[in-house]
């Protein structure tokens, strides 16, 4: 079944000069977000003695929490991207979940800490639909992957930036046994942290204002309904597609939220040394990963972009299994750390290949809602479960020091069935024609019925 890809031509001059604010401004709100949202990994230990959480109320915070309303506003914003409301979408986004930082800071309870997850989930839900958005508007031909691959290497970068940067500023806190802020008195390391968060992301909202975006006209009149139907219609290629996706990025997003837990029980680190080490190796492993897809995708014959995306997703899903039995089954602390370097490298390779392969099955008018839609369906599904079945295995099965054996497990419960599904997915997507993707148009009437 062949995709359509856009309506009218593509201007090869897009990225050009003028669109390098967009880059950057793209890049430092997805760094941004990726910061903020994995921060919490650091001071989970801190956390959980301070107020007497359990490992399931902690997946909870670093899961469920962040992606239930994360998952549900995403549409929306998608169907507001596509009638060219990025600008203001960013601009809201920062803001909202630059306060739920602050608030989570100041969080005295579980409830309220989780209320603290869901407005950072609502505040970073317009940033993947109206950076996408752009990306489709504004990347040249045959660019598009490495654009989608840059944009998911910001994210990686981001959770190394927090690891990093948040570690070596959570030991200097701890040496000072905490900060003093004015209305706000003394607070304790972890929490201090959380405030100091939210300084960067105050530039970050004043280069946002300042920025001319190109202008987007709207392709179509956006509906949400119009990209349901489109995923519908052609299911049985999304559909495997989505579930592949899902594996990895459940992998992905529980790797994340308890790894540097697992180091902190398992090697016996300190919640700042195992940010600081996970950060630095992240930096290496995870924009690897990423930029690799990207560059391979974009090298692919156009008619075989599509089922290669699949096959790499595939490729990923069966590599990330020795990789997590490596990294949690080895006792040396430095072969543990080349393990989780490496699977970092992989998951990361993953990222580009889902989301560029659902670029290429979509219409350039409905990539916003469908990303979206798309984004939000793999985030509910994986990022909400992964997280708090991990900490749920380990409250009920492992126990609280066997984090390594509940990873284990989890990978291989999700990996084999989505390794089958990209498989799947490759197959359905091969091409039935001998004209590519990009030589197929639809009329606008039909994409806004």
């Amino acid at each position: 079944m062949t995709a359509p890809d856009a309506v009218g031509p593509v201007d090869p001059q897009r990225m050009g000069r003028r669109t390098w604010p967009l880059v950057l401004l793209l890049t430092g709100a997805q760094l941004s977000a990726g910061s903020d949202r994995f921060l919490i990994t650091l001071v989970t230990t801190p956390a959980k003695q301070a107020l007497a959480l359990s490992d399931a109320q902690l997946g909870l915070l670093l899961g469920s929490a962040f992606v239930l309303l994360y998952a549900l506003t995403m549409p929306l914003l998608g169907t507001l991207a596509d009638r060219g409301h990025q600008r203001a979408i960013l601009l809201v986004s920062i803001a909202v979940w630059t306060l739920a930082t602050f608030g989570f800071g100041l969080a005295g309870s579980f409830a309220a800490l989780f209320l603290a997850r869901l407005a950072l989930g609502l505040g970073q839900a317009g940033v993947a639909p109206a950076a996408l958005s752009l990306i489709a508007h504004h990347s040249g031909r045959g660019r598009m992957a490495l654009a989608v691959s840059l944009f998911t290497a910001a994210g990686s970068l981001g959770q190394s930036f927090a690891l990093v940067s948040g570690g070596a500023l959570l030991a200097w806190l701890v040496a000072r046994g905490g900060l003093w802020f004015p209305g706000l008195g003394g607070l304790p390391p972890w929490r201090a942290l959380f405030v100091l968060a939210c300084l960067p992301n105050l530039l970050l909202l004043l280069f946002a204002a300042s920025v001319r975006l190109p202008a987007t006209p709207p392709l179509a009149r956006a509906r949400l309904g119009t990209a349901f139907a489109w995923m519908v219609r052609r299911r049985s290629i999304y559909l495997p597609h989505f579930a592949a996706s899902a594996a990895a990025v459940l992998m992905g997003r529980t790797l994340a939220a308890w790894g540097p837990t697992f180091y902190v029980r398992s090697h016996g680190m300190s919640p700042a040394e195992s940010g600081i080490t996970l950060g630095l190796l992240l930096l290496i492993g995870g924009p690897l990963g990423h930029v690799a897809a990207g560059l391979i995708l974009d090298r692919i014959d156009p008619r075989r972009r599509r089922p290669a995306a699949s096959w790499m997703l595939g490729l990923g899903l069966v590599l990330a299994l020795p990789a997590v039995i490596v990294m949690t089954i080895v006792p040396d602390r430095a072969m543990s750390l080349a393990g989780f370097t490496l699977l970092t490298a992989i998951l990361g390779f993953t990222a580009p290949a889902a989301l560029s392969g659902v670029q290429w099955l979509t219409p350039i008018a409905l990539r916003g809602r469908v990303s979206a839609l798309f984004i939000a369906a793999v985030t509910l599904t994986a990022s909400g479960t992964g997280p708090p079945l991990l900490g749920l295995l380990a409250d009920t099965v492992y126990g609280a020091d066997q984090l390594g054996r509940a990873l284990i497990t989890l990978f291989l419960l999700v990996g084999g069935p989505g390794i089958l599904c990209a498989v799947r997915a490759a197959r359905r997507a091969a091409p039935r024609s001998p004209r590519t993707p990009e030589a197929v148009r639809v009329p606008a009437s039909r994409l806004s019925a």
